[in-house]
């Protein structure tokens, strides 16, 4: 299906290509990591300080080794995803150190939050995925909260994890909690998000975290992104240039290390509010980049990420709804196969919301809902009960309408679909206070899935000893 929303055509693409090409020859990308620039410097890239350079054929070659599709593993096999292709897989909020309370006040987020958003995760119906910060716990070590989210993921959900890329340690300890769980890690069990720090560079943590990661065959998201204005240019297509370039060279480091290393293609961008010098966060321009970042995927025949339910204010009003509903809808026909922020992101990504998480939840069930191809099987179809029919039009009680009446239309857990009357007399009428009660529901039915004994102790055991060490 072919879901694309902007009119790139290939001359569009091919330009990005190419004017990309010449940044990465020409200026080179930074990276910061004396082991990173000696596997450049063995392989005869041009190494300029911490700066290298790409000719035409490194990155071909790289891009002719990065799979289009891949499996990630769960501890549940049932919960297995599959990138690429035409799904759309969905994670939470990533990275907000900050909670917004039903009342509208912040607070610090905590270990406890962590928990509680692993609940909603495992008995969602729409993420199909953990991130690997969903919040970042600010009453725990920074230097090992990755320690504490990936135990909370590992051991209150049964659904794929992400690895955390903070710092080569980090990525070092995902990998020995994966081992623990699934063995010998012949096959992806977790992806990791490498972010670039632009404009043209990426931080050491990040280098060194991907060397890590694709050394082991883990599927990495390489994502580069630019504030219009301020860190890249201020124009869409200047954007796009210099954010591709820097994919591009990530993406032919993980191949250098390891040929056949899963990658999820990402490119973002959002402009600086000319009037004060903010980060605009769920705009139009951000909506566009996602579009594009779509079509780069397929230009470069791998899979895409994309943004969530982003918004810039800080409760459930309308503005959160429209600008979260354009950031999804825009990433689902475009044709994005990974969704980070999906659920709970408020205040430009700087905070969750246990109430927007619950209905983010209805919007992404809608959004899944929109972009299943339709049925068009000789059950669909129901030449045979039309003509049973005829012009009776009461096709209520027919068995045709109650064999599919569960399941072929979406049904929101949130949303309202009520006569006037009765929404007058609902108690509560306010939606964040809906969300509340709908949050209360949820975390009374959470049951913990079923893990080995002997294995939770030995993650615990894991943890703790190298916390007790760092």
């Amino acid at each position: 299906m072919n879901r694309a929303i902007l009119n790139l055509n290939q001359g569009s693409l091919d330009t990005i290509h190419t004017y990309s090409l010449v940044l990465l020859r020409e200026i080179g990308i930074r990276f910061p990591s004396e082991k990173a620039l000696a596997i450049f410097k063995k392989r005869g890239f041009r190494v300029d300080g911490s700066m290298v350079h790409f000719e035409e054929k490194d990155i071909q070659r790289a891009l002719e080794t990065v799979p289009a599709v891949f499996t990630i593993e769960a501890r549940n096999p049932f919960r297995n995803i599959r990138i690429g292709e035409t799904n759309y897989v969905m994670a939470p909020g990533y990275g907000p150190p900050f909670i917004i309370e039903s009342s509208g006040e912040k607070r610090d987020a905590t270990l406890a939050d962590v928990e509680t958003f692993c609940k909603l995760i495992q008995t969602s119906k729409h993420m199909d995925f953990n991130s690997a910060i969903v919040v970042q716990p600010n009453d725990v070590p920074t230097e090992t909260s990755h320690l504490d989210l990936l135990l909370a993921t590992l051991t209150l959900t049964d659904k794929p994890i992400m690895g955390s890329s903070v710092s080569e340690m980090a990525a070092r300890d995902s990998l020995n909690l994966a081992e623990m769980v699934w063995g010998n890690l012949d096959k992806p069990v977790m992806l990791s998000l490498i972010d670039s720090l632009p404009p043209l560079q990426y931080a050491t943590e990040m280098v060194e975290a991907l060397l890590v990661f694709a050394a082991a065959g883990q599927p990495v998201i390489i994502h580069s992104a630019c504030s219009l204005g301020s860190s890249g240019p201020i124009t869409i297509a200047g954007s796009l240039v210099i954010s591709n370039a820097t994919t591009l060279g990530g993406i032919c480091l993980s191949q250098l290390i390891n040929p056949g290393t899963p990658v999820v293609y990402g490119l973002g961008g959002s402009p600086v509010d000319m009037r004060t010098g903010g980060y605009v966060n769920a705009s139009p321009e951000d909506g566009k980049h996602i579009a594009i970042s779509s079509a780069m995927g397929r230009y470069y025949n791998m899979p895409c990420r994309g943004q969530g339910a982003l918004t810039e204010t800080f409760c459930l009003d309308y503005q959160a709804g429209m600008e979260s509903a354009i950031m999804v809808t825009v990433a689902a026909l475009s044709g994005i196969h990974v969704g980070l922020h999906n659920c709970g992101t408020l205040g430009a990504m700087l905070y969750m919301s246990f109430e927007k998480f619950i209905a983010d939840e209805d919007l992404c069930g809608a959004v899944k809902k929109l972009i299943k191809p339709v049925e068009l099987t000789d059950d669909a179809f129901a030449l045979d009960v039309i003509k049973e029919m005829g012009t009776s039009g009461n096709y209520l009680m027919h068995t045709h309408t109650a064999n599919r009446c569960r399941d072929e239309f979406f049904i929101p857990d949130l949303g309202i679909r009520k006569i006037h009357d009765d929404w007058l007399e609902m108690q509560p009428r306010d939606i964040t206070a809906r969300a509340k009660k709908l949050l209360a529901k949820r975390l009374a039915q959470y049951e913990k899935p079923e893990i080995d004994p002997q294995l939770e102790k030995d993650l615990i055991h894991y943890v703790e000893d190298r916390k007790q060490n760092s």
